[in-house]
């Protein structure tokens, strides 16, 4: 499932916010598996956090609700921050706002190649970056701490550690370049970066 893939990057926290949190399962999940002690869940839509209080009333006082476009105040000493289910571009707004040093766990829905720009602007490094396949779908995890980062453009466009391609990448990869092939000078360009990340899976085996 999606959400265990993107839980096992959290690690273990005092404070967890969650940033965008619709129903906030992946919250709920934190505190079921203890975590984090407390956690601050935030959406900008009031709707969404009534959700949010819907999935996580049990936890009581552990648990506090914020309207907030962005990362709250109340969030500042939050040891991790996931943000995730929202387009990439979006995403990367938050980042250049956020002023902090937690540990983030971001999930794109697409655009990733712009959250790792936002976070090495951010004086984020990456460690964890992959794709990964869930429910027919394709999906981006990456994880980063205070550090210095220059993404080069392969890094930002296929991941930080796109030379060990997951199988997942590989299977992205592989219906898109189908796509392109017959295409123009421009899906050509593209098709050559594709190919030369598939090669180092290729040289791996």
């Amino acid at each position: 499932m999606r959400s265990e893939t993107i839980i096992s990057a959290v690690g273990k926290a005092d404070v967890l916010a969650e940033v965008g949190c619709d129903h906030a399962k992946l919250t709920e999940l934190a505190l079921e598996r203890g975590l984090c002690g407390r956690a601050v869940v935030s959406d900008i839509s009031a709707k969404c956090l009534e959700k949010a209080e819907k999935t996580l009333r049990r936890f009581g006082a552990r648990v506090t609700y914020v309207v907030f476009d962005g990362v709250p105040p109340e969030a500042e000493r939050a040891d991790v921050i996931l943000i995730c289910g929202m387009g990439g571009n979006v995403m990367s707004g938050i980042l250049s706002r956020y002023r902090g040093e937690a540990r983030l766990v971001l999930s794109p829905q697409g655009r990733a190649d712009l959250v790792r720009r936002a976070l090495a602007d951010n004086g984020y490094a990456i460690d964890r970056d992959e794709c990964f396949e869930a429910d027919g779908k394709f999906y981006d995890l990456i994880a980063a701490g205070k550090g210095a980062f220059s993404p080069d453009p392969m890094q930002a466009e296929f991941g930080t550690f796109w030379q060990k391609p997951t199988d997942a990448l590989v299977k992205r990869l592989t219906v898109r370049l189908n796509k392109l092939r017959g295409g123009g000078e421009r899906t050509a360009e593209e098709a050559e970066r594709i190919a030369e990340v598939l090669k180092w899976r290729t040289d791996r085996t």
